[in-house]
């Protein structure tokens, strides 16, 4: 069949024409890879060089240019710094805060034109693929603050001198293996990232986009994407985990899919230091308006929206550790917001659909209880410590609605002023109709006391705090009270009931309904409670609501008083009744020793 193709003359010259245009072909693209590989190495030096004012430096192995396909290889290239330049530019002042070192492989730059860069010193590139770099990145916080100096030159004014324009359609990471170290910290924390992927689109540098304000360091759109991220924070004692980490430069937008943060494996670390544990899930965590560069140059953390959806928060008291006697102002939020070492910003902040739970153990029953607010959903704004952001609004607020152990409706709001030394706050809200009956869970661990009947129509608080003092007024509106008294049998580890002071309670204390009767008016009771210093926030605000309820229920604080006196009364009579007892046991018995004697006699 070949034979046949070949015998008419126009087709034997048609392929010697054919065979002599692949040869000549290879032997161009032999002499331009064995001449313009040199002067390629020596332009991406030059660029690198003259666009990081010395600091860094590149070099590569080998080029391969492709005329046909218009493509580009480059082999075993690496970016690294000029630690003697590094050190020279620590002494004046303007080192950067981020050290980069970036090791590849190989470079695939496709639809390149050399001639056009050699001549006409224009660079057009339709696609970068990096195949599995390694890049390291060193953060050291040599700047506190940004210098008008320090970024007065443009990306075009740094490589004018070399190139008239560059351009590239897209530029592809994959398979990225980052290394992350913060120096900022006494031991400083290694973070190592893997399954990355960065996409960067339409790069462009020259004299007419230097000024374009929409570019994210000259990209129209910097893409990553992190595949089952994970490391270790707190000391190692939890770890955050995220299946997907997605973000956007253009969109400012932050995207994460199945959120974690939960104690680690071994956490017997985590019980000896620490009096909570908690662990954190959400489906889906969002942040829009995201200023990486803030956070990228500064540490600095700026969003305009942060929303968590479907979740669980829970915390949990730790029994092997006792609670520490020093001053728990730390866990107001004012305070906690006020501590945070980086400059901190949220102006809104969305939860929706999270469950909230805290279990804790009774002193005196030593079993655990547990109090949940689920389906959680609401709004928090301006959680910042920054003092520009203070001067503007120095207020914090939150707006909640949940539903407290699954029965009754929860709203409330809160308002913490986060610039005032007394760290003031104050709150109000109410809960809904509710049977009694489901605090149980609650109640009976940490109060030793059963509610066997009941129903809430209505609580409502107004309460004025600060960090030493917490005053305002709760109404507690309630029927068909009644409760059973408790007492822990020891042996069993168990609840008993103490029939007598719980008949005595509901006959004499506790009074049955608020309003007693209709068209009464209802018991509103006004609280004031003093904070101690080893009082935590939450328990703060537990104790002042606490007072009101009881009040409303019978049990103020002047009840309280003659019941703690009768039952100190009560112990005290009952340990001077074992005394007695304990004496006439001892004359009962040195009688019939004085008797056994004189019949032995």
């Amino acid at each position: 069949m070949t034979s046949d193709f070949l015998k008419q003359r126009w087709k034997k010259v048609l392929v010697a024409i054919f065979i002599a245009f692949l040869f000549l072909i290879t032997v161009v693209a032999y002499f331009i890879n064995r001449y313009w590989s040199p002067i390629l190495a020596d332009q991406v030096r030059n660029t690198v060089l003259s666009s990081t004012d010395s600091l860094y430096q590149a070099e590569f192995t080998d080029a391969n240019l492709h005329i046909v396909q218009g493509k580009v290889v480059i082999h075993n290239f690496t970016i690294k710094p000029n630690l003697q330049v590094y050190r020279q530019k620590l002494k004046d002042g303007d080192a950067p805060n981020n050290l980069y070192t970036l090791k590849v492989k190989r470079i695939v730059f496709k639809h390149i034109h050399p001639l056009k860069l050699y001549y006409h010193h224009k660079l057009d590139i339709s696609q970068i693929v990096l195949s599995a770099p390694e890049l390291n990145i060193t953060y050291r916080a040599t700047q506190r603050k940004d210098s008008a100096a320090q970024y007065k030159r443009t990306a075009w004014q740094h490589i004018k001198g070399i190139l008239k324009y560059l351009h590239i359609g897209e530029i592809l990471l994959n398979d990225v293996k980052l290394t992350y170290r913060d120096n900022t910290i006494k031991q400083p924390f290694v973070s190592e990232f893997k399954e990355m992927n960065l996409l960067g689109k339409d790069l462009l540098i020259d004299s007419a986009s230097q000024q374009d304000s929409s570019r994210f360091y000259s990209f129209k759109d910097i893409q990553l994407e992190f595949n089952n991220f994970s490391r270790p924070v707190a000391d190692s004692l939890y770890n955050i985990n995220i299946k997907l980490l997605k973000y956007s430069a253009l969109a400012r937008k932050l995207e994460a899919y199945h959120v974690a943060l939960t104690p680690t494996p071994d956490s017997l670390k985590l019980q000896q230091k620490k009096r909570t544990i908690f662990s954190v899930n959400a489906d889906t965590l969002l942040a829009t308006g995201l200023d990486f560069n803030q956070y990228y140059r500064r540490h600095k953390f700026y969003v305009s929206r942060l929303a968590l959806l479907s979740g669980n928060f829970s915390v949990t008291a730790n029994p092997a550790i006792q609670p520490k006697k020093t001053d728990r102002v730390a866990t107001f939020p004012n305070v906690a917001i006020r501590q945070l070492k980086n400059d901190f910003k949220l102006d809104t902040i969305q939860l929706h659909k999270i469950n909230i739970t805290y279990t804790g153990y009774g002193k005196r029953s030593h079993k655990q209880g547990t109090v949940s607010f689920n389906k959680t959903s609401g709004y928090i704004f301006n959680v910042t410590n920054n003092p520009v952001a203070l001067q503007k609004n120095n207020f914090a607020s939150i707006r909640l609605q949940s539903w407290l152990m699954d029965a009754g409706n929860l709203q409330v709001d809160f308002k913490f002023n986060l610039t005032d030394s007394a760290h003031s706050y104050h709150y109000k809200g109410s809960v809904g109709a509710m049977d009694l009956e489901k605090l149980n869970k609650a109640v009976m661990p940490f109060g030793l006391v059963k509610i066997t009947s009941g129903n809430l129509d209505k609580l409502s608080f107004d309460i004025n705090a600060d960090k030493t003092l917490s005053e305002g007024n709760v109404s507690f509106l309630y029927h068909d009270l009644k409760l059973h008294i408790l007492k822990m049998d020891t042996i069993a580890n168990r609840y008993q009931h103490r029939a007598i002071a719980s008949l005595l309670a509901n006959a004499l204390i506790v009074k049955r309904n608020n309003p007693d009767r209709i068209g009464d008016a209802p018991r509103a009771i006004h609280v004031t409670y003093i904070r101690q210093p080893d009082t935590s926030f939450f328990k703060t605000i537990w104790k002042t609501l606490s007072k009101g309820i009881k009040a409303s229920a019978g049990y103020d604080e002047v009840t309280e008083k003659q019941v703690k006196q009768h039952i100190a009364q009560h112990r005290l009579d009952k340990a001077n009744r074992r005394i007695k007892k304990a004496l006439r046991q001892q004359r009962r018995a040195n009688r019939r020793r004085k008797s056994e004697l004189e019949k032995q006699r």
